[in-house]
């Protein structure tokens, strides 16, 4: 099969796999779950340092374009890494990232999107085919996996709420592949990435002064360079409703935040600047840098 026939997923998929071959001396290309439809999840690591940061897109086709934004910085972090490219102003790529390597996740929802780009016939398994063509719903509309569940509610949160009968948190195979990465990694940081309004979201615990405090902080900072909003709570629309209400939403990244108890923020990117890559290009060597600092050594124009 040609690029030119494949669809989204297959593109994304053999792009990452190739990014790893060809850089295999930096580069290490792995699946790290199946989908409920058994579609193979890539993940593409980049660097050689100790731990990482988790770079996540693509937990639904509402998501659009980023997984392909996403495989796009890789490329751009591959070839500068190998050549010891300097991206920006002052991102030294190798230097960056022989002290902490970047996971990518560009498409942790597979299924969603070859629905939304084939419709509900491209679902192999024939139950979940009919379930789904039941709904009656519009395929450019549909957001969940091949079971009908919305990943963004699916994650053993101490906010999250059950809303079918036998909907338990991480029911899902491709909750479990992000939370087997979260438990497998030693990570400093989780970046998520979807379309929005401009805003950056960073969790917080009910009980994490110092948590909070640093993911405060790096959000203000990324805000700074960004010119995005900066709002606390849930990303994907996981929002408190009134004053001392608790979200509802069992979102990656407040699992994230509460179990690994490293900074988790939510990058949301204006649909009307999302062809200007420039911005979310920077963005995880930003975080990179910053994170070569304890929160009492940040420099100045940090605070």
């Amino acid at each position: 099969m040609s690029t030119e026939q494949m669809g989204t997923y297959e593109k994304i998929y053999f792009a990452l796999w190739e990014l790893g071959q060809r850089y295999g001396n930096f580069v290490q290309f792995r699946v790290i779950g199946r989908s409920h439809d058994d579609r193979m999840i890539p993940m593409l690591e980049i660097g050689k340092g100790d731990t990482c940061i988790i770079c996540l897109s693509g937990v639904e086709s509402g998501d659009r374009n980023l997984p392909e934004y996403l495989l796009s910085i890789a490329k751009d972090y591959c070839r500068s890494y190998e050549s010891n490219w300097t991206i920006g102003e002052s991102y030294e790529v190798r230097k960056l990232l022989d002290k902490v390597r970047i996971c990518m996740i560009p498409m942790l929802n597979p299924d969603s999107y070859e629905i939304c780009e084939y419709g509900y016939g491209a679902i192999h398994n024939p139950i979940h085919r009919q379930m789904l063509k039941m709904q009656d719903r519009p395929v450019e509309e549909y957001e969940c996996n091949a079971r009908g569940i919305d990943l963004r509610r699916n994650f053993p949160t101490n906010y999250y709420q059950r809303k079918r009968v036998n909907q338990e948190p991480a029911s899902e195979n491709e909750t479990r592949a992000l939370i087997s990465i979260f438990q497998e990694y030693s990570s400093l940081g989780l970046l998520t990435f979807s379309y929005s309004r401009g805003k950056i979201v960073y969790c917080r615990q009910e009980k994490g002064f110092a948590y909070n405090q640093k993911n405060y902080r790096l959000a203000r900072h990324l805000q700074k360079c960004s010119g995005y909003r900066l709002e606390k709570g849930i990303a994907g629309g996981a929002r408190v409703k009134k004053a001392g209400a608790k979200p509802e939403m069992g979102s990656p990244e407040q699992f994230y935040a509460e179990v690994i108890r490293q900074p988790s923020l939510a990058i949301e990117i204006p649909e009307y600047r999302k062809d200007d890559m420039e911005e979310l290009r920077l963005i995880p060597l930003e975080y990179l840098y910053s994170v070569n600092y304890s929160v009492t050594e940040l420099p100045e124009h940090l605070n």
